[in-house]
């Protein structure tokens, strides 16, 4: 009939086409479970076993994180899931964890701890049926050894630290000792790497801000039952005035210096309760001669002393 269109054919493909593009199709669903396998638990190739292992460790699962290791530390005393959650309190949660997939022994990983981007590579061995981490904790531990004093235990994450090396995880674990007044580095101690290990200053010897306030009240009561004392050279004081021929009953003498303000504290090397104490000091003194009131004001000199930083409250003995 005229003026009517006739239905078109759909064009049929060739055999061989279809299975080409059949084909394609298939490579592409191939490769994006290659690119997600690694964030699916139950797989056994390289990513897997890291994933598995950053997460177990995120989630303070020791058990896993041991069951995930090619060598487990001698030393478990810090891998344990309350040493673990302590250390993932604030700075150092673990958030964010990557990892691509990929059949090398050497897996990348990147995750965030306490706010900062972390980026490592894993190394990985093949175990049975699948793989185990076999990078070596904290480049084989971290040494305490001649770092922490004896007469200053150590805690960390409230587990007291006897031996004299220790295996710990990513994390941001609280060091603690017998007093508040000094502390080792920062109070904390942080590793990001399943290889680190802390340098001399992290577990250095230092005074808190509640033992520097401590030192400058017994400096403060130091110089005060000093300055008190009726006395041309008060006994085991930093100052005194020879005048021989005056009535030492008349004697006052005046702290014109600030010891809190200009105190400076060295922790001793080797000996917390003999570390060094200095302050610039400045006195005045007023006494009778015979003839009237004299007042004197004495030449500025630094104060040097010994201060005990484990006693309560602290005492101070001048040397200088």
């Amino acid at each position: 009939m005229s003026g009517v269109e006739a239905p078109r054919r759909r064009p049929v493909l060739p055999g061989w086409m279809i299975f080409a593009i059949a084909a394609v199709v298939a490579i592409a669903a191939g490769g994006l479970t290659g690119r997600v396998i690694a964030a699916r638990s139950g797989g056994t190739g390289p990513s897997d076993t890291v994933l598995r292992f950053f997460q177990a460790v995120r989630d303070n699962d020791a058990k896993t994180v041991l069951s995930e290791l090619a060598t487990p530390p001698a030393d478990m005393t810090f891998v344990t899931h309350d040493v673990l959650a302590t250390g993932h309190l604030g700075a150092g949660a673990i958030t964010d964890i990557s990892v691509p997939a990929t059949s090398s022994t050497v897996v990348p990983v990147t995750y965030r701890l306490g706010g900062e981007t972390i980026t490592d590579r894993i190394s990985v061995q093949p175990v049975g049926n699948g793989y185990k981490v076999s990078t070596t904790l904290n480049s084989g531990g971290i040494a305490l050894k001649g770092r922490i004093r004896a007469e200053l235990p150590l805690s960390i994450a409230g587990v007291p630290a006897r031996n004299d090396t220790v295996v710990l995880l990513p994390g941001s674990y609280p060091l603690t000792t017998m007093t508040d007044n000094v502390r080792y580095g920062t109070g904390s101690l942080v590793v990001k790497r399943l290889t680190d290990t802390p340098t001399a200053n992290d577990l250095k010897l230092e005074l808190s801000e509640s033992g520097q306030s401590a030192a400058a009240t017994a400096v403060a009561a130091s110089l005060t039952g000093c300055a008190g004392q009726k006395s041309f050279a008060p006994a085991g004081c930093p100052f005194k005035l020879s005048v021989p021929t005056a009535d030492p009953s008349t004697v006052a003498w005046t702290l014109l210096s600030s010891p809190a303000a200009d105190l400076d504290v060295t922790v001793s090397a080797t000996d917390v309760t003999k570390s060094t104490v200095e302050v610039p000091l400045r006195m005045r003194i007023s006494y009778a001669d015979g003839t009237g009131v004299v007042s004197q004001e004495l030449a500025s000199v630094q104060a040097v002393g010994t201060i005990d930083l484990l006693s309560s409250p602290m005492t101070v003995i001048w040397t200088s």
